[in-house]
């Protein structure tokens, strides 16, 4: 399944319309995925962040080193005090420059194992709202 969805981020990527033109405008910043995440009621932001820690280890493991996830905090307002807090249930990831594919072809049991296990830790911990993939400016 994880193959499946690389391929189909490589071709979206890579389609052209029937012209032969680009279907997507070239991205001249950094492909990243967005994310905003509600942490389940029987769970904590700690079990998401150590789904977060296990997801770029994974990939560390695979030899990939030009990505980088984030996680932000949503604050929300009290509609009575109008004070900022943090939400307690929804937490918002940036993960750029994600690889596609390792391009190795298919993963060992063991790495495949690691990847259901962070994967696994993300889905008890918290439940994807919203998902974007955008190109991310570079600093001017």
């Amino acid at each position: 399944m994880r193959i499946l969805v690389a391929l189909a981020v490589v071709f979206a990527f890579h389609a052209t319309t029937a012209s032969g033109q680009p279907a997507v405008t070239a991205c001249d910043g950094d492909i990243t995925v967005v994310r905003v995440s509600q942490i389940k009621p029987s769970s904590s932001l700690q079990a998401f962040m150590k789904a977060q820690d296990a997801h770029l280890a994974w990939y560390r493991a695979q030899g990939f080193k030009n990505n980088d996830i984030y996680s932000a905090r949503v604050l929300v307002m009290d509609e009575k005090t109008k004070a900022m807090r943090y939400s307690d249930g929804e937490v918002l990831t940036v993960h750029v420059r994600p690889p596609a594919s390792s391009g190795t072809g298919p993963i060992s049991a063991k790495d495949q194992a690691g990847w259901d296990g962070y994967v696994k830790l993300y889905r008890d911990a918290s439940d994807i709202k919203t998902e974007y993939t955008v190109c991310m400016p570079k600093k001017h």
